[in-house]
C-alpha cells in the first residue's frame, strides 16, 4: 500500500509539471537590427565572425566584436575584408548575424 501512495504521487507530480508547461508562453521572435561592417576575422571551428561595425541604432554603438553565424551558407558568405550588411537578431542576452549580402560600393 506504501509502494501505490509512491508511484500514485510521482504520478501525479508528473502531471502537474506537464501541465504548467503547457501553459507556457511561446518564445517572443528576435529583435531585428540593421549591420554594416567590415569583416576583420572569421572562426571557421565555432562560425564566429569578428566585424567591425557601425553604430547599430537602437542596440550598440560603433566598435569591432565577434558575431555568431548560426546558418551555414549564411558563414559561407563572409570573407575577412569584405564590407557586408546583415541583420543583427537578439533574444534576451543572445544575438547572432544572419541575411548577409555584400555592401553597396
Amino acid at each position: 500500500m506504501h509502494r501505490l501512495k509512491a508511484v500514485l504521487f510521482v504520478w501525479l507530480f508528473a502531471v502537474l509539471i506537464l501541465v504548467g508547461c503547457a501553459g507556457s508562453k511561446p518564445a517572443a521572435p528576435p529583435k531585428e537590427y540593421p549591420l554594416k561592417g567590415v569583416v576583420v576575422r572569421l572562426d571557421n571551428q565555432v562560425r564566429t565572425a569578428t566585424i567591425k561595425h557601425e553604430r547599430i541604432d537602437g542596440w550598440m554603438e560603433a566598435m569591432t566584436m565577434e558575431f555568431p553565424v548560426h546558418d551555414a551558407k549564411e558563414f559561407e558568405k563572409l570573407a575577412v575584408g569584405n564590407a557586408i550588411t546583415a541583420t543583427v537578431y537578439v533574444i534576451g542576452d543572445a544575438f547572432w548575424i544572419g541575411n548577409i549580402q555584400p555592401a553597396a560600393p
